[in-house]
């Protein structure tokens, strides 16, 4: 099971992820509206089926907090980051602290799905098979429009 848990406050990210993901069992994509149950959660997943999206209207100082206790936590997983407003004073600060992708602007569902399929779905060929039967059509994470 692959497991995408997101901190946030009015489920619209979580919303747009399950469209993203639809039809797919394997997929988990969950809603956590307080860090303490996330982190927790976290600590139960195996490391290698996790992915984590920080929605950081919740506050700064609860994504802080959530990235604070990652940082000490005996096993890592990725995090990411959405803000609907910019975050360059920030961004240094949040790398540090293990975040490996920041999305600020306008949400773009199709993109974050596919940087959850490329971290975790480690192998090529059931990566591009998912790729080519869902909405998302972009071949590297990185890549803009």
């Amino acid at each position: 099971m692959k497991n995408v848990f997101v901190l946030e406050e009015r489920a619209h990210l979580v919303s747009e992820l399950r469209w993203q993901f639809e039809g797919r069992s394997d997929w988990n994509i969950t809603v956590f509206s307080s860090e303490h149950d996330l982190f927790q959660q976290t600590l139960q997943e195996d490391p290698g089926s996790v992915l984590v999206i920080l929605d950081f209207s919740t506050g700064k100082t609860i994504c802080l907090q959530y990235l604070q206790r990652h940082q000490t936590a005996r096993s890592r997983f990725p995090v990411m980051i959405f803000s609907p407003d910019p975050l360059e004073n920030l961004e240094w600060a949040l790398r540090e602290l293990g975040v490996f992708h920041i999305q600020s602007g306008e949400l773009e569902p199709d993109r974050l799905a596919k940087i959850c399929c490329w971290y975790l779905e480690p192998d090529p060929q059931k990566r591009q098979t998912y790729l080519s039967k869902t909405r998302v059509t972009m071949s590297h994470p990185e890549e803009t429009n």
